[in-house]
């Protein structure tokens, strides 16, 4: 399909050279049909023609087409090239021997097959210049034959671009346009019973491939990109992005993108090459897939999957014949995987990882993050692939599992012909380093508090020369992006405006569906109600959509059963929820609540009140959210043997993993719960019961709650950028043993309606109980409310550290209310109460601290329970404090500010959970985390 047959000089063609823009050529597209005329310059005397430069360059082995691109001649190659007997043409590209160098003074174009060389003969070495532009029609590819080789040595600045026709022309570039690049070598593959004499076939062509040569070398492949590839054949038959067949460990390939190719990214047919560097993003079937005794490596690889438009991340095959040699077993390291939602059109689920047919592997520092309604993160199946897994030819180490839907278990099976079952799970978790919880990620890059960043192996050099050491899991070291530059879809060229949420005409599955009644609720535009109550037993989604509303009715709505039947609620950005005035929800030990919002679509949980016409929303009108853990709690002597019970329903929680993993709570607002059981039981908005750090929590709000904010009981769960608004008790609560951490806080009060801003306990029983409550805090703001008492006759104050608690306090500022009386100013601003005397002993011991903090209020210290210890001197006495006066408006300090800005501690320097900071409070003066996603309660 040559571009001179795709233009005439026709309205159509003038609009597409004044408006289209090149992909990689930059500026604006010219397109030239070529019908120009040279006058003479005098009647008798001609001009004699001349070659141009491209010409004496490229005429032995292209042909110019009529057309110009972006200001440059489109050379068309097709056939096969071959070597040249004649003098050399290069000047920027040409032809020299077995040489053909294509230049970037010029657009090619591929008209069908284009192979460079014959089968091991008639070699040629096909190079390709930083910044080239290869366009490819529908039905072209680039097939490199074995013997000849490819250099294509694009630069950051420069990469070498192999697009479609369409896309090059600036009309959409869509999956599939064109074909995609083939590489042939002479490496072993395991369909070949004599490697000395192997002649495999290729899928598409059926060009020949394989041999016995592991160091052949196919040239080298940098800095490239190849989009919109995969044109089909046939259903069984597709071109892949960059496909690999018996290709050597002399190839070089790293820095290569595969982007919306309509099967495969990349794929392996045996070989040992090895690639690194490499970004697959949207592609249609399996994003890396390998078979017939691959055995290279891959390290520093980001996949991201399209929803609804790709099938598995990895798919990992051997042969079905269980002798076949050599045995698939590549070493992998720093994958990153984004699972995506739902199927593709050809019925495949978005899924993680899938060994089998016999592979093995070698995997390290692998991250698979799975969605709401993506497939299964990590499976193995078949015999011979649980044999592999069994006798540790296939592993597994250092790696991160954070999925709704985590392992796919082999089975026996014989309809399959299967005999071998395996536990995935327990075979993952058995191996060295590997986890399952939140990775806490922004897009692909992990948070300072990721564990990502911490939880690598180290030392892979030492286990495979192949790698670099890379002691962090996933693709990318939370600091380094190396895709930046080169890449395409993953930075200034994606659309970042949110998508309007669907209309919804149906409930999920696990739901009851009932029409909204007219006029009944405040949103006009709901017309569905979907009902959620009971016992959820198996894995639920609420989906988000723009007229729909979620009724927590019934009482408490239990996620799982305890320890017994794990399942997963997971909620989707956007979902607005409301519950009845008995109604709360509790997830079980051992299943999840994944509620992943997001800035512009936040969850929101509420009262029935707060969404009915004429009604409003007030403290204490629904439960609130309960999340029971297999953590600590000092509660329990014996941890092994745990089930304390929680203080409404009576569920169990506790254990012997700090670690455990309740799943994900992201920009979340909890408002109007905490109905009252009696006077000493009410609920807390946000109640986390032995939590594990596994659990990922950021940006929270709870707002008007009738007892608690947010309280823990034990467990070692982190939050971070947490909102806490006129709630009636204490804002933040801890006890029994609680090892958490927590950065950006922001806590307000109702004057009349509140008590304190922090009340800290660990166990009456002192320093016996263990774990002894001990978290870490940084950045904090508490704005008390004033010394008057709420209906339980408690006063506002700031924060109290009692019953024998421990832990560290860093960038505090407490900022009471000023006044003369109790109705203008705020109660005691940090109290410290040696009632225990074990806080007497965590004083002295310095297990109980509190630097770089200021306390500005009228009443700034109080000490009770003790004379041993006084809060004023104690405070004082420690680094970067003062009681000093502060100007903040909403909180935020003016940027101008020097008494809170540049005078915090950093903690980053020592705990990766921590994000930079030099200032004290919740905000650096510039950025409002709040915004766009917080309810203002003013």
């Amino acid at each position: 399909m040559e571009l001179k047959n795709l233009f005439k000089l026709t309205a159509l063609s003038t609009a597409l050279a004044a408006t289209l823009g090149l992909a990689g050529c930059g500026g604006d597209i010219n397109i030239s049909t070529g019908t120009e005329t040279t006058t003479p310059t005098t009647p008798t005397t001609p001009t004699t023609p001349t070659q141009s430069a491209q010409e004496l360059s490229y005429s032995g082995f292209a042909t110019k087409s009529s057309t110009t691109v972006g200001g440059k001649e489109v050379w068309v190659l097709e056939g096969t090239l071959a070597p040249s007997t004649a003098a050399s043409t290069i000047t920027t590209g040409g032809q020299d021997g077995d040489l053909i160098m294509l230049g970037d003074d010029v657009v090619w174009q591929l008209d069908g097959p284009v192979i460079a060389g014959g089968d091991n003969e008639n070699s040629i070495e096909l190079s390709i210049l930083p910044g080239t532009t290869i366009l490819g029609g529908s039905d072209s590819y680039l097939v490199i034959n074995r013997g000849s080789k490819i250099m294509a040595e694009g630069t950051a600045a420069e990469p070498i671009v192999f697009t479609s026709v369409e896309a090059g022309l600036g009309e959409e570039g869509e999956a599939g346009q064109w074909g995609g690049l083939v590489l042939l070598g002479n490496a072993p593959v395991n369909s070949c019973p004599d490697l000395t004499n192997c002649d495999a076939s290729f899928e598409v062509g059926n060009y020949s491939y394989g041999g016995d040569d592991t160091e052949d070398s196919s040239g080298s492949i940098k800095y490239v990109r190849v989009e919109f590839g995969g044109f089909k054949i046939n259903d069984t038959q597709e071109m892949n992005g960059i496909s690999f067949a018996g290709v050597g460990a002399g190839t070089e390939v790293d820095h290569i993108q595969i982007h919306l190719n309509n099967d495969d990214g990349v794929e392996f047919w045996g070989g040992n090459v090895s690639i690194s560097n490499v970004v697959l993003t949207e592609n249609f079937d399996d994003s890396l897939d390998w078979t017939n005794g691959w055995q290279g490596s891959a390290q520093h690889v980001y996949i991201r999957q399209a929803d609804n438009g790709s099938n598995r991340g990895i798919e990992a095959d051997s042969s079905s014949d269980a002798s076949a040699s050599p045995m698939s077993q590549p070493a992998l390291a720093n994958i990153t995987i984004q699972v995506a939602n739902g199927t593709n059109s050809g019925g495949d689920d978005a899924e993680g990882i899938l060994f089998r047919k016999g592979t093995g592997a070698h995997a390290y520092n692998v991250l698979v993050k799975g969605d709401v309604d993506s497939g299964e993160c990590l499976e193995i199946n078949d015999d011979t692939t649980v044999s592999n897994a069994n006798t540790a030819e296939l592993t597994m180490q250092n790696s991160l599992i954070d999925c709704v839907e985590p392992f796919k278990d082999a089975k026996v099976d014989a309809t399959a012909g299967t005999t071998l079952a395996l536990d995935v799970e327990a075979w993952f978790n058995g191996q060295d380093g590997n986890l399952v919880g939140a990775s806490d990620l922004t897009d692909y890059m992990p948070n300072s508090s990721s564990v990502a960043l911490t939880g690598g192996k180290a030392d892979l050099s030492n286990v495979d020369a192949r790698l670099e050491n890379a002691n962090y899991i996933g693709a990318f070291d939370g600091t380094n992006d190396w895709t930046v530059g080169w890449t395409t879809a993953i930075h200034d060229d994606v659309d970042t405006a949110p998508a309007e949420l669907p209309v919804m005409t149906s409930c999920p599955v696990g739901t009851t569906a009932s029409d909204a009644v007219a006029g009944l609720y405040k949103d006009s535009s709901v017309t569905l109600i979907c009902t959620l109550e009971g016992n959820v037993l198996s894995n639920t989604t609420l989906l988000a959509g723009q007229n729909v509303m979620y009724k927590i009715d019934g009482g408490a709505v239990l996620v799982g059963a305890d320890k017994s039947t794990s399942a997963t609620l997971a909620i989707q950005a956007g979902v607005k929820l409301f519950a009845t005035s008995n109604s709360y929800i509790a997830v079980s030990r051992g299943s999840k609540i994944m509620a992943q919002g997001t800035a512009d679509y936040p969850i929101i949980m509420t009262s029935e009140e707060d969404v009915i016409a004429g009604a409003e929303g007030e403290r204490g009108q629904w439960g609130g959210l309960v999340i029971l853990g297999n953590g600590l709690t000092n509660t329990c002597p014996d941890k092994n043997a745990c089930d304390a019970s929680f203080e409404v329903g009576d569920f169990p929680y506790g254990g012997n993993d700090n670690t455990d993993n309740s799943g994900q709570i992201s920009y979340v607002v909890v408002k109007y719960a905490g109905f009252k059981v009696n006077d000493t039981q009410e609920m807390n908005g946000i109640s986390f019961a032995a939590v594990g750090s596994g659990t990922q929590v950021d940006h929270i709000q709870v707002h008007a709650n009738g007892d608690d904010g947010v309280e823990f009981w034990g467990g070692a769960v982190n939050l971070k950028y947490v909102y806490l608004t006129e709630n009636f008790d204490d804002s933040l609560d801890w006890t029994n043993g609680w090892t958490g951490k927590a950065q950006f806080v922001y806590i307000t009060h109702e004057d009349g309606n509140a008590n304190r801003g922090i009340e800290a306990d660990s166990s009456s029983s002192g320093a016996s109980a263990t774990p002894v409550s001990a978290p870490k805090l940084s950045n904090f703001t508490i704005l008390p409310g004033t010394d008057t008492a709420n209906a339980s006759g408690d006063s506002g104050e700031g924060i109290l550290l009692r019953v024998g608690t421990a832990g560290e306090l860093y960038n505090v500022l407490v900022q009471g209310r000023k006044g003369s009386t109790a109705e203008t100013e705020s109660g005691e601003c940090l109290e410290l109460d040696g009632s225990v005397s074990s806080l007497v002993d965590n004083v002295n011991a310095g297990t109980l601290v509190m630097t770089h903090s200021i306390i500005d209020c009228n009443e700034p210290f109080k000490t009770s329970g003790t004379t041993e210890i006084r809060t004023e001197t104690w405070f004082l006495g420690q680094e970067g404090n003062s009681a000093s006066v502060v100007s903040i408006t909403d909180g935020m300090p003016a940027a101008t500010d020097t008494t809170l800005l540049g005078t915090g501690k950093d903690l980053s320097t020592d705990d990766s959970f921590f994000e930079s900071t030099n200032y004290i409070g919740a905000f650096d003066g510039q950025t409002d985390w709040r915004q766009g996603w917080a309810f203002d309660p003013q």
